[in-house]
């Protein structure tokens, strides 16, 4: 079991920083290449941005040039304001986050209200952490490969029962793919579109992954997961 606070190491070029469920943070992912080093999602906070950092720096990895967005929800996004270098986002992603974040400029209750709405969000933001929204700085119309200099990461659109705006991350040379939530019912009635998740069951089971890491639990093999879906 890794430490808490400590990354995971998937692949030759692939790490996690492992979920956390006391604070209801994901894993967050993270890929280095010659030339760059990419993460996957931004985070709860601040706070978990900086955990994320320190534990990258005490391993002697650069911090992240680029960080890909897998899904627009807070746990996901609420740390992109704190992090290094470029943020990569599909358009709804977006969307909903220049929603929130005009929310929360035009109506102070509505940011008071998401920090007593759940245990796991006060402890996240207890001692002052700010709650910062930002959009990503760059909007993703279409699948992309991004060469990190000898790795390739490539970002795919999948349909997902979870979000509209559904974003695969691909590390072909560690065979790891990051799924963000995609498998979870629509939050917060959790209902279940059937149909959407046969889609995502096709695409993920056409890449030749080794290892699939989804947000809130432990790295599956891609037997296990499509087993789950």
């Amino acid at each position: 079991m890794p430490m808490k606070n400590h990354l995971q190491q998937l692949g030759a070029n692939t790490w996690i920083f492992p979920q956390d469920p006391g604070k209801d943070r994901p894993n967050l992912g993270y890929v280095r290449g010659e030339k760059m080093a990419l993460a996957i999602d931004a985070g709860h906070s601040s706070s978990h941005v900086e955990d994320f950092y320190e534990a990258l720096d005490r391993e002697g990895l650069p911090l992240p040039d680029l960080t890909v967005i897998t899904h627009w929800h807070w746990d996901h996004t609420y740390g992109m304001h704190a992090v290094h270098g470029r943020t990569i986002a599909r358009p709804e992603t977006n969307r909903h986050l220049l929603e929130i974040a005009e929310r929360l400029e035009k109506d102070p209750g509505y940011g008071k209200k998401f920090l007593k709405s759940d245990p796991c969000i006060i402890r996240e933001y207890a001692g002052g952490v700010p709650l910062k929204v930002v959009p990503a700085d760059e909007e993703l119309q279409g699948d992309r490969t991004i060469d990190l200099g000898g790795i390739r990461v490539e970002l795919c659109y999948t349909e997902s029962p979870h979000t509209e705006d559904a974003l695969l991350v691909f590390v072909p040379r560690d065979r790891v793919l990051f799924v963000g939530d995609a498998q979870l019912g629509e939050f917060p009635s959790w209902y279940m579109d059937f149909d959407k998740m046969a889609l995502l069951k096709d695409k993920v089971s056409r890449f030749d992954a080794r290892t699939i890491v989804d947000g809130h639990w432990k790295p599956y093999t891609k037997k296990e997961y499509l087993l789950e879906l």
